[in-house]
């Protein structure tokens, strides 16, 4: 079964994020340079003018940015070092809405697995928007192996294996 996250997966959020955050630093030091520069020559305007847009600029660069890089990355760490769990469910139907799971949009997939103590057999599991899904049947019986709530892996189970 073929895994959806391997070691170098990270690899290409790391150069985004190194990116990013390079060209962050080079535009607070511009906007800091100014800023001295303006103290330096008494135009309080323009001191007061720098810093603002440095501070607004970082928090909105790194908000808008850098975060979303952050959590993708600690979903994917999260989902590769977490504790494996492997079971064959049957596809119940994929949720239309986006989900937002630790601020990384996922798509709800709903299984029918083991009753839970309160008797329901429906079971939400969520699949990376950033990876591409093969339609799934509802009805077909799938082998998920998944950390926490998130898959890690998915692959039509064997037809000797059905209930």
């Amino acid at each position: 079964m073929p895994a959806l996250y391997s070691e170098h997966t990270c690899d290409p959020i790391n150069r985004q994020l190194k990116n990013r955050l390079t060209l962050l630093i080079v535009l607070e030091v511009i906007l800091l340079g100014v800023f001295v520069w303006a103290m330096i020559s008494r135009i309080q305007w323009l001191a007061i003018t720098a810093a603002l847009l440095a501070g607004c600029f970082g928090i909105f660069f790194i908000d808008l940015f850098c975060m979303p890089l952050f959590r993708y990355r600690r979903m994917v760490r999260n989902a590769m070092s977490g504790r494996q769990r492997e079971k064959e469910m049957e596809f119940a139907r994929l949720e239309p809405d986006v989900s937002v799971v630790d601020g990384v949009p996922c798509r709800s997939l709903i299984f029918l697995g083991d009753p839970d103590k309160h008797g329901s057999r429906e079971m939400r599991l969520y699949w990376d928007q950033q990876i591409p899904m093969e339609e799934m049947v509802p009805g077909n019986v799938y082998a998920v192996v998944y950390s926490g709530m998130m898959i890690t892996a998915l692959d039509p189970a064997a037809p000797s294996s059905r209930p």
